[in-house]
């Protein structure tokens, strides 16, 4: 594998780590019922085009 597969690689594992991190935490937020929090995520989610 080169290097530029690598970095691929990398990045989709990143960014596969980051979505299920948020989604996570959006799910301990419907828990909580905190609708702030859960905006907050939903945002961050589509800043960081994860959705």
């Amino acid at each position: 594998m080169n290097m530029t597969q690598r970095k691929a690689e990398a990045a989709a594992n990143h960014k596969a780590n980051l979505t299920a991190l948020v989604k996570r935490r959006m799910e301990v937020a419907r828990s909580n019922n905190d609708a702030n929090l859960l905006n907050v995520l939903e945002q961050e989610m589509k800043q960081l085009s994860l959705s």
